[in-house]
């Protein structure tokens, strides 16, 4: 299992939101007296089905190296998945225009992560242990006595 602090997730959704192709990738570090989360990711998909696929990629990842999370929700044009303290949100540009999340955390940091993606490392998921071989049968040779024939 990772573990990574909330900055660290952050980041690698960052990332991951990057390598799909997301556009105006906001990422905010909320004030430390917002309780319910650390950090907002706000992205825009081209197209409904890359707004789903932003998701589904953080979806993944959480799975993959065990991080905690609620199952991913939306509908057509917003998406999201809340990672306790790291939700990650991928719109529509129609509908990021519309909603302007932004504007729900007017004393929230905007990162500059553009540094700090350049040095972040990759995790790889650990791989699954293989399982031990199981031992051959003994197979008696044909016409060998067993102790009931005696």
């Amino acid at each position: 299992m990772a573990v990574l602090k909330p900055r660290e997730l952050a980041l690698h959704c960052a990332r991951m939101i990057d390598d799909k192709g997301g556009l105006d990738l906001a990422v905010y570090q909320l004030p430390a007296k917002h309780a319910i989360f650390d950090y907002a990711l706000v992205a825009t998909g081209r197209s409904n089905r890359q707004v789903g696929a932003i998701v589904d990629e953080v979806l993944h990842f959480c799975k993959r190296h065990r991080i905690p999370h609620f199952p991913a929700e939306g509908e057509s044009g917003w998406h999201l998945i809340d990672c306790y303290e790291v939700v990650v949100h991928a719109l529509s540009q129609e509908l990021r225009d519309f909603y302007r999340l932004e504007r729900l955390w007017p004393d929230a940091k905007l990162l500059d992560i553009s540094g700090e993606l350049a040095t972040l490392p990759r995790i790889e998921p650990k791989p699954e242990p293989k399982p031990e071989p199981k031992p051959e049968p003994k197979l008696e040779p044909a016409g060998a006595s067993t102790p009931l024939d005696d």
